[in-house]
């Protein structure tokens, strides 16, 4: 059976309206305790260290939480916030008038 090209950018139409799925979970701890990123990093301004971010992580109030350790929360957080707040080393700027070599 032929399907028509109408039906076929109807369709199109239809697929690129359609809202993204809400999210109900995400797929590891790094993600979220990022998610968390503003809330753990008043809590570290309020002097709490990382172990006691850690402890607080684990457990939601409800039988959840994140278990990771105080050193995995760290690490998580030195990680960039994102790739395009990274500023690019703009040639010439380090001071060396040398030309690149390929």
């Amino acid at each position: 059976m032929a399907i028509s090209i109408d039906t076929i950018e109807r369709l199109k139409s239809k697929l690129q309206a359609v809202p993204p799925k809400p999210r109900t979970e995400v797929e590891s701890n790094k993600e979220a305790v990022l998610m968390l990123r503003a809330e753990v990093e008043k809590l570290r301004r309020e002097g709490y260290d990382w172990n006691d971010v850690a402890e607080l992580l684990k457990d939601d109030g409800q039988g959840s939480g994140i278990v990771v350790k105080g050193s995995t929360v760290k690490a998580f957080m030195a990680a960039p916030r994102s790739s395009t707040k990274r500023s690019k080393k703009v040639e010439g700027a380090s001071g060396d008038n040398w030309p690149k070599v390929c």
